[in-house]
Order: structure tokens, then sequence, then C-alpha cells
């Protein structure tokens, strides 16, 4: 196999930092974000969200903690049961509201939301999650099954960002580029609609955190995939070691 030559197309800033670890390891990377993050309309409704007494506030992601902790602007955060879904949202929840926050141990998704025992006898409980607008019903629906009244505050927005895309892929082709980082579905939807030269798009490995991606992949017609073990830097850059 071909020594990977990457491209990755996560949000910024993670992307840059990815790419200057990689590079400093020897592997060969590019950084393209094909989506940005902007607030939502309904970062501005902070208040009326706040004013019901919540048992659990979930984050989802890190941006879900920034656009909440800008919204509320210097507020306090409400006293409740605190819960990121990985450890960077954990820590950047921890530091906003000064609690001790709750994560799953290894898997940093909504399965792991899920499996957590605190999560498990909710019946009665008013959970608020925290996230981007648009996001996987899943964990509202399960948690709503256990019994709990769940609402969602989301305070930002993926937006697709303007790029000339054939311009892009003959400068990845220059490069030797011979595989993808993609972190979601959204994104991988995005990558396989907005390159038109789909014999080179088809000959790159793609590297995706989670099966439910791979399977995504495979109905969209990718082959060549693989299975990463998270979207945590240092075990991306295991990977590729």
């Amino acid at each position: 196999m071909l020594k990977p030559r990457l491209l990755i197309t996560r949000f910024e800033p993670h992307a840059s930092r990815l790419v200057k670890l990689l590079n400093e390891q020897g592997v060969f990377s590019l950084a393209q974000p094909l989506l940005e993050v902007q607030s939502s309309a309904e970062c501005h409704d902070v208040d009326l969200i706040f004013v019901t007494r919540y048992d659990y506030i979930i984050a989802i992601s890190a941006a879900a903690v920034k656009y909440t902790e800008q919204a509320l602007d210097k507020k306090a955060w409400p006293t409740a049961t605190f819960i990121a879904v990985g450890k960077r949202t954990q820590k950047m929840l921890q530091q906003a509201t000064q609690k001790e926050v709750q994560c799953p141990p290894l898997q940093h998704d909504t399965q792991g939301l899920l499996a957590l025992a605190c999560l498990n006898c909710v019946q009665g409980k008013k959970i608020l999650i925290l996230r981007g607008v648009g996001g996987r019903a899943k964990l509202k629906k399960t948690l709503e099954s256990r019994g709990a009244e769940v609402s969602y505050y989301q305070p930002y927005q993926r937006v697709v960002i303007d790029l000339n895309m054939d311009e892009l892929v003959e400068n990845w082709q220059l490069h030797k580029i011979n595989g993808a980082i993609i972190s979601s579905i959204e994104l991988l939807e995005n990558f396989t609609t907005r390159v038109r030269d789909k014999h080179w798009l088809y000959e790159l490995h793609l590297y995706v955190p989670s099966q439910r991606i791979l399977d995504r992949a495979l109905q969209l017609g990718w082959v060549k995939i693989v299975l990463l073990a998270s979207l945590a830097d240092q075990q991306i850059i295991d990977h590729f070691k």
C-alpha cells in the first residue's frame, strides 16, 4: 500500500491542528474544511431555554459548549448534572460550568452516552441536549423511550463553504493525495457530491471514525474504507505511525 497522503476535511481549527501534528510525524497532509460552523437563529433563545430547571444537560460537541457559553454572555450556567460526549467536550464544559462533567469512558458517541448508568433510569427527568441544528434524533428518542422529557438547545449550525472544487481537486491530485479523513456522514455526503472526478474520488482510501459512517460510505459506492479507533488526534497519529 502507498504511504498515506491525506486530505483532512474536518472543521477548523481541528483540521489545521491535525495536519500540523501529522506532518510532524512525516505523514503528508492537507487541510481543507468543506463545512464551517456559525451561530444559529436559535442561539438568541438561550434565556428562554434556561428558564426550565433540568436534571441533566448533555453537550454533544465542543462547538455546542462554545456557542452556548457565548449566548449566555457571562451569565451563570444552571444547576444540573452535566454530561459530555467526549473528552474534549468534557474539558470545555468543565471549564465553562466549573462543575464536574461525566463522560463515557471509552465510546464517545450516542451509544456511549446511552450506556451511562445515570441515563438508564431517567423516568420523569428533564434533559436538555446542547447540539447543532439538524443533528441525529436517536439520543432524544431513546431517552424519551426511557421516560425522560427531552429538549434541544441548538446554538450553532453547519454551513457549506463556497469552494472551487475542480481547482481544489487538481491541487490534491498534484500533491498525490490518496486518502481522506471524513468525520461525519454530512461531510461524507458533501465530499462525495461535490467532487466531480468520480474515478479519482473512489480510488481514495477513506478513514472514518464510526461504523455508521462506514456503512453510509459503502452505500455511496466507496470500497477502500478504514475504520479509525476515534477522532482523537493522538489515536489518529498512532494509526498512521
